[in-house]
């Protein structure tokens, strides 16, 4: 297995095509890649197993959406199923010119009517599940959108909102230049309303070639890489433009009910599994599982969140692969992929989530105080990058020159080890003074009650923390179990509510709301008004 020192040292070439037609160009390369989704695709009229069907969807929705009125240069909001297909409908609105712009259709009406509203009477595109989470805002979109285009079949007898698209005219290819903004992802929304984050194909393909140097290291022919993502958001872009790049096989996972992905990784035995780290450890499970269903998996990989050292421990455990090992990144949709982090298996056990890694080939990265002036190697600071796939602006908050050189402030606290890697310990907004990481906190409170799938420490809006702990199904909180850890791991006796996982508010990449869950818990503490509530509430 290569070292990440070995991978900061390889130079990856631009992309081979414009993104737009990228799909066509790899489908000459290696048209017979698979290319699979558990679920079928509902919005195409044929099977897609294969790069070659990928491509021709994409020239099928081009057609479409040409046959539609979309053209060059027209912005349209894309509200559909977490699907693969939501990947193509994104290359075929970059092959007319257009610019897609991706919405996570987990998001509230609310927030989503909001980013429509930054975008300018845009044209909406819907699926049959995007045209029903928005049915009842269908007189505000009338002065949101310019128009809403559909993929799903009209209802018998239903009143008419949206305009069929179904039928197919020749497109014209015309992608954008280089530069231009070719996708408009958002960002999470953890700590306030999501951010509507434009990439170009130079920016987008900063964030994909540190995927390459990976993919074209330690993959091979037979492998395949099984992924449950939120596949609007800027990550899933890139890796599937990068499975492109350096034909890789892909399996992608709608469900991620735990019986269905036991069933896929029974039957397609992927070598590589990734999703997000809430998921992974949903999952966890499936290590213990007599099947041993993770058995050929030789690589997990996880970014967005940080994940929890008891997960990774367990999941790399159900492998039964001698060169198992478990890869981070970590990076942010406005930054791309900053820092990776590779963990073999005999190394596991004394893996810390906190350090992420090295940073990767082309990117800077250095420790400031509160006033921007670096500080010493060692001391802690706001962690600032300068990065190939640096988004180039904000929708609202204008384009970001090509040329910029200006350090991204990245919103966290950390500090740089003597060996050159990243040690990461809180978001900023959630930092309390006192506790050098509540993320940390966190890690070693999972550690020592088993029982919780899930526990979150938020910061209080006047000072100190509460948590919120999730018990596995079947076990039921326990206040003084709980408290007695806490003060254990120096917390003292916090306030806990133990909620339901499905409870929490999570984003479409299921990290947890910070804001909105201390929001509806200050609402609700307000309703009952007994602050005490919060303590040993269940």
């Amino acid at each position: 297995m290569p070292e990440l020192a070995d991978f900061r040292e390889i130079e990856v070439p631009g992309p081979s095509a414009p993104l737009g037609v990228l799909p066509e160009v790899a489908a000459e390369r290696h048209g017979d890649m698979r290319f699979l989704s558990d679920t079928p695709w509902t919005t195409y009229g044929g099977p897609v197993t294969t790069v070659a069907e990928f491509a021709t969807a994409v020239r099928d929705y081009a057609d479409r959406l040409w046959a539609a009125g979309v053209r060059r240069s027209d912005v349209v909001a894309v509200v559909q199923r977490n699907h693969i297909e939501v990947e193509a409908v994104m290359c075929a609105l970059g092959r007319i010119g257009a610019l897609p712009v991706l919405l996570s259709s987990a998001m509230e009406v609310g927030e989503l009517l909001d980013c429509l509203a930054r975008l300018d009477r845009p044209k909406l595109l819907v699926d049959a599940y995007g045209e029903a989470r928005l049915a009842q805002s269908r007189h505000a979109l009338a002065l949101l959108t310019s128009t809403v285009l559909s993929f799903a079949d009209p209802e018998p007898g239903a009143a008419g909102w949206t305009v069929p698209a179904h039928d197919r005219a020749p497109h014209v290819a015309d992608p954008r230049d280089e530069d231009d903004w070719f996708v408009v992802t958002h960002s999470s929304g953890t700590t306030g309303s999501p951010k509507l984050a434009a990439h170009s194909t130079r920016s987008l393909f900063g964030m994909v070639a540190p995927m390459i140097m990976l993919l074209r290291t330690q993959y091979n022919g037979g492998d395949l890489n099984a992924k449950h993502l939120s596949f609007v958001h800027a990550r899933t872009c890139a890796g599937t433009l990068a499975s492109l790049e350096a034909n890789v096989p892909m399996l992608a996972i709608a469900d991620p009910r735990l019986d269905n992905v036991k069933r896929l990784l029974l039957e397609h035995r992927p070598t590589s599994l990734e999703t997000h780290p809430n998921v992974f450890i949903q999952w966890e499970s499936l290590a213990a599982d007599p099947d041993r269903p993770l058995g050929p998996v030789q690589r997990f990989i996880s970014t967005f969140d940080a994940i929890h050292p008891r997960t990774v421990r367990r999941l790399v455990a159900g492998s039964d692969e001698p060169g198992v090992h478990y890869l981070q990144a970590y990076g942010q949709t406005e930054s791309g992929p900053i820092c990776l982090q590779m963990v073999a298996g005999a190394a596991i056990a004394d893996y810390s989530p906190r350090n992420v890694g090295f940073p990767g080939p082309g990117i800077g990265l250095r420790i400031v105080d509160e006033h921007g002036e670096p500080v010493p190697d060692g001391e802690v600071g706001h962690i600032e990058t300068l990065s190939p796939g640096r988004m180039r602006g904000y929708i609202g908050g204008g384009a970001v020159p090509v040329a910029d050189e200006a350090w991204w402030p990245m919103g966290d606290l950390g500090r740089l080890l003597p060996d050159g890697s990243l040690e990461l310990l809180d978001r900023i907004v959630e930092h309390v003074d006192g506790t050098e990481s509540l993320l940390e906190k966190e890690d070693e409170l999972l550690e020592l009650l088993p029982e919780l799938v899930e526990l979150v420490l938020v910061k209080a809006e006047r000072e100190g923390v509460f948590a919120v702990a999730c018990p596995r199904a079947g076990h039921r909180g326990d206040e003084e179990r709980f408290h007695a850890a806490a003060e254990e791991v120096g917390l003292g006796r916090i306030p806990v509510r133990f909620w339901e996982w499905e409870a929490l508010p999570v984003t479409g990449s299921y990290k947890v709301r910070r804001g909105v869950l201390r929001e509806r818990l200050a609402a609700r503490v307000t309703a009952i008004g007994d602050p005490k509530v919060l303590e040993g509430s269940k």
